[in-house]
């Protein structure tokens, strides 16, 4: 039986993906200049990326290859450039073929509340 793949993904956009146990994983990026929207503030797709890095993780794992086919980010407060988004995503439900992950985005681990994420996926066992 293998384990997930790197994400090769993630890894192109600097995204640092930490896994904190089955279902439950952390992405880390350092906002720069290439991350501004015309505001001047984090781009909403940069947002994205990092929670669907955290998603992804936390779906695929030694014993399961997850299949995400929704995510939801709903965005409270914009992040400035030099930030650090912090994504924390956890499997909150499981059925016999899905799971439910929610999670945060935050400036920084602990700092405050940029954006909440709910996300669906599809749950096949590695061993098939």
């Amino acid at each position: 039986m293998s384990g997930p793949a790197t994400d090769q993904f993630a890894a192109l956009l600097g995204i640092d993906v930490v896994r904190r146990g089955a279902g439950h994983t952390v992405a880390v990026l350092t906002t720069d200049a290439r991350h501004a929207n015309p505001h001047g503030t984090v781009h909403g797709a940069v947002f994205y990326a990092v929670a669907g890095a955290a998603v992804a993780a936390a779906a695929n794992d030694a014993d399961h290859s997850g299949i995400i086919s929704s995510v939801l980010v709903e965005y409270l407060q914009p992040a400035a450039i030099g930030d650090q988004l912090h994504a924390e995503v956890s499997r909150e439900v499981s059925t016999d073929r899905e799971d439910i992950f929610t999670g945060t985005v935050r400036r920084g681990e602990g700092g405050d509340l940029l954006a909440w994420v709910r996300a669906r996926g599809t749950r096949r066992s590695r061993s098939n």
